[in-house]
């Protein structure tokens, strides 16, 4: 899985070094990039709700993560950084992403990036190492669509039974709810696949300020029997039965 790290190290060594959490739907990347010069700051905990432990009950690792914009190259944009979860070992992952803007097809044609993400060079430790290619098209009043696919490392990707189920499709949707709140958001997102990673997910978001939101939402798994905490397939995670979990993420800019 040599790939990923050579697209990261690509992209950091020819913009520069930075430190950042992925810009995402709910679960799946989105096309969205942070803006040249700006940082964003990223803390999500998913856990089960209302589970005893021997029914499947597990939390994983906190998730934190500042975000910055790389380059501004006016038809696309780059940002790339760090992920830390904690508690864990190996709590160190990188990512990276580039996409285009709107000006570089014009107001009719699509948003495209390609990236990676929870990639490290801790063999087999959390070197989940994530490639995706995306396309994404907002329509009118009835939001944005968004497309890819992804390929990851098969030690981690991997279904209940033990056999490898590494990429697939991804599919997103996302709006903001102006008829109810222009502070509300909607997003849902599918990741193909019956491996941990594999999942349909949706939630709500409020804006509190143009630099301050809260997204709460839920993780039902393709697969119930592989969610059993991050990262998958490892020491790390809960042993007994797999549990859908909440997502809960707070997003700040500055």
């Amino acid at each position: 899985m040599k790939k990923p790290l050579i697209f990261i190290a690509s992209i950091l060594l020819a913009m520069g070094t930075a430190h950042a959490t992925p810009s995402k739907l709910m679960h799946i990347p989105s096309t969205d990039v942070q803006p040249y010069g700006t940082f964003h700051m990223a803390i999500e905990n998913n856990t089960t709700m209302f589970r005893q432990k021997d029914i499947g009950g597990h939390a994983e690792p906190m998730n934190f993560g500042i975000s910055a914009g790389l380059r501004d190259g006016g038809t696309y944009q780059v940002e790339a950084g760090v992920d830390v979860r904690e508690p864990y070992d190996y709590p160190l992952t990188f990512h990276a992403k580039l996409a285009t803007t709107e000006e570089a097809f014009g107001k009719w044609g699509p948003i495209l990036a390609v990236g990676a993400y929870d990639v490290s060079a801790e063999k087999g430790k959390n070197d989940v190492n994530i490639m995706y290619g995306e396309a994404s098209k907002t329509v009118s009043f009835i939001g944005r669509f968004t497309v890819g696919y992804f390929y990851g490392n098969s030690d981690f990707l991997k279904n209940s039974a033990g056999d490898t189920d590494n990429h697939g499709l991804m599919l997103g949707f996302d709006r903001r709810m102006p008829e109810v709140n222009q502070k509300l958001w909607f997003g849902i997102d599918y990741m193909a696949g019956r491996s941990y990673y594999g999942a349909v997910t949706f939630g709500f978001g409020w804006s509190f300020s143009e630099k301050a939101t809260l997204v709460i939402g839920y993780v039902r798994y393709n697969e119930e029997a592989v969610a059993k905490g991050w990262p998958p397939n490892s020491a790390a995670a809960s042993p007994g039965p797999g549990a859908n979990v909440m997502t809960l993420q707070a997003h700040f800019d500055f």
